[in-house]
């Protein structure tokens, strides 16, 4: 028992419930105590009445005569037959004899015990008293003579009987109504977080990706929190899907290198410094693409400057030797004293991905200009492609698309990076035609502060 109890306490509904319902038995068992005590003492008030009525009219029956006759007596016998036939009444002298007794065929006889205790109380007890069972009235007459008036309480507590039933009746069926409108209530009051947890549910599989704003006004601050949180759960998937795919096409570059390093007929020391010099640049972009998972990117602003012209040489040095079948002839235009404050792994990541795709889209030529003013530094790319057409110009630059699917093989990922990159530093960039190679040219604007 206590262990199903204990079971079903785990749920809200049946600990309201099961709280509710010992509440209102508590409270019921009380009032009902309370109403059935107040019934009974009123009850008993009642026939305190009757009895002191019934005393008066018989001492003011004897007080009419001057001796104490047995007609007398009698006389006012009959008069109490007829107003209380179910009481017993005693008269006792100065001596505390009995004289007279008058009983009741449906009342039976008082006990002795009962009777002496009352001759022997004062004179000046007078209310009713409950002995034994019985009810009883004493009250002096007639100078010093002892009146008692008996009533066995059968009606009393026939009445009583009676009411109790009707109490228990009447308390059962309330207990049951509210208990049932409870109930209804519970499960109206608690209908919305139901709803929520099946939308929960739905989210858990698939189904939908946030709760909707239909909640009771109490649950507004938790249906925006938990949707906040999913938001930013969402965010982080989608951030690490992203790094991970960021990682697989940025480590395409040097593996392509080693690779295209085998069929160069290198001497194993020339192959030891080409295969070195990239896994150095395979481990480089494995740190940093762990650290773009976990960091916000521009954070490497706040560093020293960084020397733009060896980063694009170096790029440019691995990209000949994985395009070297192609060909390309690059033409360069490079200011050697702009420094950029920059992260150096951004900007190997960012010139990497761009200048890739200049190797990959062009014919034969690629141009690489660097300058700067005193507020900006400018980089451009330029390629003898097919360039961009002006309605893919945005396109391209989010993540998956690609202006040719069929010029060469891509996944579409490494100029949306660039692009973060880019917007991290508070870069422009704008796509346009070149004039001079007549392919795609990219320009990018980066402020000195």
């Amino acid at each position: 028992m206590i262990e199903w109890l204990a079971g079903k306490y785990k749920s809200i509904k049946f600990r309201l419930l099961f709280a509710f319902s010992l509440t209102l038995i508590a409270i019921s068992s009380l009032i009902s105590w309370q109403l059935d005590l107040s019934y009974r003492t009123s009850q008993q008030q009642v026939l305190e009445q009757q009895l002191k009525m019934q005393s008066r009219l018989f001492s003011f029956c004897l007080s009419d005569h001057t001796g104490l006759l047995s007609s007398q007596i009698d006389h006012c016998a009959k008069m109490q037959s007829l107003i209380a036939a179910n009481n017993n009444v005693y008269l006792y002298n100065s001596q505390r004899s009995l004289i007279w007794q008058m009983k009741s065929a449906s009342s039976p006889t008082a006990p002795p015990s009962s009777l002496q205790k009352l001759i022997n109380s004062p004179v000046e007890d007078r209310s009713l008293q409950l002995l034994q069972g019985r009810y009883f009235l004493s009250l002096s007459v007639r100078g010093d003579q002892r009146l008692i008036i008996s009533n066995s309480g059968a009606a009393l507590a026939l009445k009583v009987s009676q009411y109790r039933t009707s109490l228990v009746v009447y308390l059962l069926l309330s207990l049951m109504l509210l208990l049932g409108c409870f109930v209804v209530i519970l499960y109206r009051g608690l209908s919305p977080l139901t709803k929520m947890v099946a939308a929960i549910e739905n989210i858990a599989s698939g189904k939908s990706d946030q709760l909707q704003d239909e909640n009771v006004l109490e649950f507004h601050s938790m249906c925006n929190s938990l949707n906040n949180v999913l938001k930013a759960e969402r965010v982080q998937r989608e951030r690490y899907r992203n790094t991970l795919a960021d990682l697989a096409h940025s480590l395409k570059t040097p593996l392509a290198v080693m690779q295209g390093a085998t069929s160069e007929n290198l001497d194993y020391r020339d192959y030891l410094i080409v295969a070195s010099e990239q896994i150095r640049r395979m481990d480089q972009i494995i740190q940093y693409q762990l650290t773009r998972a976990v960091n916000t990117m521009g954070d490497g602003a706040k560093r020293g400057a960084v020397k733009v012209t060896p980063i694009v040489e170096r790029i440019l040095t691995a990209l000949g030797k994985v395009y070297r079948e192609k060909e390309v002839r690059v033409i360069l235009n490079l200011d050697s004293s702009v420094e950029l404050n920059a992260d150096e792994r951004d900007l190997m990541e960012m010139l990497g991905n761009m200048l890739e795709n200049a190797f990959k889209y062009c014919r034969s030529e690629v141009a690489v200009s660097i300058f700067s003013d005193q507020q900006n530094v400018f980089i451009v790319l330029e390629d003898d492609g097919a360039g961009v057409s002006e309605d893919m110009r945005q396109g391209i630059l989010q993540r998956g698309e690609r202006a040719d699917t069929s010029a060469a093989p891509g996944q579409g990922i490494g100029l949306s990076v660039s692009v973060d990159i880019l917007s991290a530093y508070n870069c422009h960039l704008e796509v346009e035609d070149s004039f001079s190679l007549g392919g795609a040219k990219f320009s990018i604007t980066f402020p000195r502060g």
